[in-house]
């Protein structure tokens, strides 16, 4: 029998905190459902909380990775294994209300579309902000989808407590339908290569779907420790940041002529705001040194420096970014 949602949770070293998720999991009112933990060679016995639950709840499935992954190549194992109509994610340190995945499921079935999205849910020191989109009622879904799908592309980090479609980088307050993904090989990027592989897969995903409907309330909470991959010099990397650009671009422009043409401006803007987010990164972990290197060389990178001659960045500029522009495009 085919679950109605297959919901994949990457897990490496959760703590204490996996239990909080996997209840929340478990407890959910839509009874049928899968629920795929890939083990991505913790070393902090989460794999051993991870069987203990499934020993106890036949609707987990356990995927034991022979080297680590990390989070993307874990998801897409997960993905393999999935059969549920509709797929959805979830961290190992995050959780959920219980009525999410039957409230998402139900709106999927009632309006037949491809992707249902929700508000974002963030928990921080255990206080709980709400984070969304427009509440416009004469927003039509394929309204949404364009303005979404351009606020990705734009790259402007989210403001918590406000509603705008800048708010559009998490893949866990939505479902999607498993066969949209599969038609279309919509995967995760390998995150040890590149970062924003949230962002790559839902440029992906609203590419291609047919149909977005939108319920206002946040039912998946975000825990904010402190210890997440963004604060990590990593994942905002000079190396990952031009990766993903090059991949962004490459897939737009895949697509059609016409898609790379009506967000050309949107991929300017998202060049310009990845790349002066990535020099601050160096100059804040690695000194000044690194951050003029790294100018250097996204100065003599064509591929990133054509689309910013073509469509100047339309953005809020202050004095350091029209510095760094006129830097590069020197």
């Amino acid at each position: 029998m085919i679950p109605k949602v297959s919901i994949i949770v990457p897990v490496y070293n959760a703590g204490e905190r996996l239990r909080h998720c996997l209840d929340s999991l478990i407890n959910q009112t839509l009874k049928d459902i899968e629920i795929i933990l890939v083990l991505d060679c913790p070393t902090d016995g989460s794999d051993r909380v991870a069987e203990e639950y499934a020993v106890k709840d036949s609707r987990i499935k356990l995927i034991h990775n022979k080297q680590n992954l990390n989070i993307g190549l874990s998801r897409n194992e997960g993905l393999k294994m999935a059969k549920g109509e509709y797929i959805g994610f979830s961290d190992h340190d995050d959780y959920c209300l219980q009525q999410m995945f039957e409230t998402l499921y139900n709106r999927a079935t009632e309006t037949g579309v491809d992707v249902v999205i929700s508000d974002i849910g963030e928990d921080v020191d255990g206080n709980r902000y709400t984070t969304g989109f427009p509440l416009q009622t004469e927003t039509t879904q394929e309204h949404f989808k364009d303005e979404y799908l351009r606020a990705l592309i734009n790259g402007i980090p989210f403001k918590r407590g406000t509603r705008s479609f800048d708010n559009c980088n998490s893949i866990w307050n939505q479902i999607y339908k498993r066969s949209v993904l599969t038609a279309n090989s919509v995967w995760f990027s390998d995150n040890r290569v590149l970062t924003y592989e949230d962002s790559l897969f839902l440029i992906k995903v609203y590419s291609c779907a047919a149909g977005v409907s939108y319920v206002p309330e946040a039912l998946y909470f975000h825990v904010e420790t402190g210890e997440n991959e963004y604060h990590s010099y990593g994942y905002r990397s000079i190396a990952k940041v031009r990766a993903y650009l090059y991949e962004m671009i490459d897939f737009l422009e895949s697509v059609d002529d016409e898609t790379s043409k009506k967000y050309a401006q949107c991929i300017s803007n998202s060049i310009f705001q990845r790349i002066f987010t990535s020099l601050l990164n160096e100059l804040h972990f690695k000194g000044l040194c690194a951050f003029y290197n790294a100018m250097r060389h996204v100065r003599l990178d064509s591929k990133l420096i054509y689309p910013l001659k073509e469509h100047k960045p339309d953005i809020r500029f202050t004095l350091a970014k029209r510095l760094v522009l006129r830097y590069l495009l020197s």
